[in-house]
């Protein structure tokens, strides 16, 4: 089959597969001799907005140093222009919304020029769709990327995550490792993986369970600037190669999954943030609304960690079924999870950022609709990655 026909994720898949088999994955990518990310966790050059679970992984797969990721069309339209023969790279994403022909009782509604007039309209199920981008690298007139300080070190934000987390914590183990950054590394990775089994429940074997955590882990590393180590798990690349040939959307689901669970670790470091904002409410008249607001229930929506989440049906023993409105997963949590406690915390203390955060994740979704577009103009391709 032509590879302008295969779907992504056998494309993908068919890569990781080889590279699995012949040692050079991401799995085993030398770690940094700083103690830093080998890994840059990609974002959007022009919202700053973060790529995420299939997406984010198949940028991680190119190695680029430079995180910002742009389309042909917003490249141009944000005044950096894609050098001549640059490659490109198709990502894969699922949209709520979807690009359509305006009409108006039934007739086409034009612009100034004769040409029709499009409209962004709601889908009630997700689709996915592709789209083309180019690195940071390939964009002409593009400045050099400016990091925004963070208040802790690294591993200051581990112990951060860990406390709030309620996981066990050995702390003298910090001892056994040559550095901190690998001791919180590992504690993260452990975090990660009972992640995987308390949300995904219906992961039995070991092989799929382990693709989830460590991708999480790649994911949770690049965020804080953490390394990630395979140490431990080589086991494990020939049954991942296994997986991925004889389903090849196993990849692309495991970093669906690892995304899941990278939300829920990462949302313990807000915890904090929640906490101190409560003792400040505190201080002020708390509302009646906010006081009887103990557990989710059927309807409501809540911004957090970037995205809005909407309870979708009680369930058991307190349990409620969420949907995640920027990309349409679905899952279950219990009271006991932190994703559940983060989000009854920011329903009754709001952090004003989370709205700005939601909007931004709207405005990456109306530019990647619009990068859908000249994904399906373009000429075809010879792989998964080509050449403007």
């Amino acid at each position: 089959m032509s590879e302008q026909f295969r779907p992504l994720a056998d494309q993908v898949s068919e890569r990781m597969v080889n590279l699995l088999n012949d040692n050079r994955s991401i799995f085993t990518k030398p770690m940094k001799e700083d103690g830093s990310s080998q890994f840059v966790l990609p974002i959007n050059a022009r919202s700053k907005q973060k790529y995420t679970g299939a997406a984010a992984l198949v940028l991680i797969m190119q190695n680029r140093r430079d995180p910002r990721w742009l389309s042909f069309d917003k490249a141009l339209y944000n005044k950096t222009p894609v050098k001549k023969g640059a490659y490109g790279t198709l990502i894969e994403f699922n949209s709520t919304n979807e690009l359509r022909p305006k009409t108006e009782d039934g007739k086409p509604v034009l612009n100034k020029e004769g040409n029709q007039k499009m409209e962004r309209v709601k889908l009630e199920v997700p689709v996915p769709v592709q789209a083309w981008l180019y690195n940071g690298k390939d964009l002409v007139g593009l400045r050099p990327l400016k990091v925004k300080a963070v208040p802790l070190t690294p591993t200051e934000r581990a112990q951060v995550i860990l406390d709030n987390s309620g996981i066990k914590q050995d702390k003298h183990a910090v001892k056994a490792y040559d550095t901190p950054q690998l001791y919180y590394a590992a504690a993260l990775h452990h975090l990660a993986h009972d992640t995987v089994k308390s949300q995904l429940p219906e992961i039995k074997d070991k092989p799929r369970e382990e693709l989830r955590t460590n991708i999480a882990s790649i994911l949770i590393g690049a965020e804080l600037n953490l390394p990630y180590v395979l140490e431990g798990h080589q086991e494990y690349l020939k049954p991942w190669a296994k997986l991925m040939e004889n389903d090849p959307k196993e990849l692309f689901s495991a970093a669906t999954d690892a995304q899941l669970v990278v939300n829920q670790v990462m949302g313990y470091e807000g915890k904090r943030e929640q906490q101190q904002d409560a003792k400040q409410e505190k201080k002020q008249e708390v509302k009646p609304a906010q006081a009887d607001a103990a557990k989710l229930t059927e309807g409501m929506e809540i911004a957090y960690n970037g995205t809005t989440y909407k309870v979708m049906a009680e369930q058991s023993r307190g349990a409620v079924k969420l949907e995640d409105l920027t990309n349409g997963d679905k899952h279950r949590v219990k009271p006991s999870d932190g994703l559940y406690k983060s989000l009854i915390a920011q329903l009754n203390n709001p952090v004003q950022h989370e709205v700005r955060e939601q909007e931004t994740s709207q405005e990456l979704e109306e530019e990647q609709g619009e990068e859908l577009e000249m994904a399906e103009t373009e000429e075809t391709t010879k792989s998964y990655s080509r050449r403007r």
